[in-house]
């Protein structure tokens, strides 16, 4: 199938499930807004079901009310520039630390093929104090206070991406740069928490703690809830998690053991 034709498809099933979309991600939330965001989601070719792409709402001072903002996954920037048919990624992230050992900043490569047939890399810089975010009290969220790496890196591939096709992805920015964007006193309102609420810290350290010496449980709980750590967990999967859980453990040593 052509990438016209896919892109022809999700529009096609994004008018399908127009309702869904509107009953998950926009309740309260005015009809202009609803008809913004499946436009942006047709014309970018992003399935916000599959956590491609999703609106979130922030305060903006200039019209002294809430605004609504498209933010893509750093999945639905490589989507995009995986369909242009000239994107491929480049090298492992590298990571700058000043003399305390504190981490400085995150540089990323992507490869893009030019019109003459030949591939360059391209890479981008993103700097910790320019992009970590903090809650209102001033303290570091606890995804950039546990996984400081990883979400500075999707910072850098976020710019490396823009910058490497810029036709594409211009005007369009990730959950992890806008993060900062927002002051303490307004933090961002997204949809997609206030329907799924995530489980607490403690909920997290706990089951962390239970999985530590279980990897290949943790991996296929993920698989399952569709997240990429444990912290992400929505609170509606948390009793059937724990339950799997303790099934696994009661069942250690059995052989036949399966994890469902």
């Amino acid at each position: 199938m052509s990438t016209l034709q896919k892109h022809d498809e999700n529009h096609n099933d994004l008018d399908s499930k127009k309702d869904l979309i509107k009953s998950v991600f926009f309740k309260g939330c005015s009809n202009d807004e609803v008809e913004l965001f499946l436009h942006v989601c047709k014309k970018t070719g992003l399935d916000p079901m599959m956590k491609q792409i999703y609106p979130v709402k922030r305060w903006s001072s200039a019209e002294k009310k809430e605004v609504m903002t498209c933010q893509t996954s750093i999945d639905g920037f490589r989507l995009i520039a995986e369909r242009t048919g000239r994107y491929c990624p480049g090298k492992e992230a590298t990571h700058i630390y000043d003399e305390d050992g504190e981490l400085v900043s995150a540089t990323t490569y992507v490869k893009k093929m030019t019109m003459d047939g030949t591939w360059h890399e391209v890479a981008a810089t993103a700097f910790y104090a320019e992009y970590v975010q903090k809650t209102k009290e001033g303290k570091v969220t606890q995804f950039w206070e546990r996984m400081p790496h990883v979400m500075l890196a999707k910072c850098a591939e976020s710019l490396a991406l823009r910058k490497a096709f810029p036709a594409d992805l211009s005007g369009l920015y990730t959950s992890e740069e806008m993060s900062q964007s927002t002051t303490p006193a307004a933090a961002p309102v997204s949809h997609v928490e206030q329907t799924h609420p995530l489980i607490s810290s403690a909920q997290a350290e706990e089951m962390e703690s239970l999985l530590q010496e279980r990897l290949d449980l943790k991996n296929k709980l993920m698989d399952w809830a569709e997240i990429e750590v444990i912290s992400d967990l929505p609170m509606s999967k948390y009793q059937g998690a724990m339950k799997a859980i303790e099934n696994h453990i009661k069942n250690e040593g059995k052989n036949g053991t399966k994890y469902t």
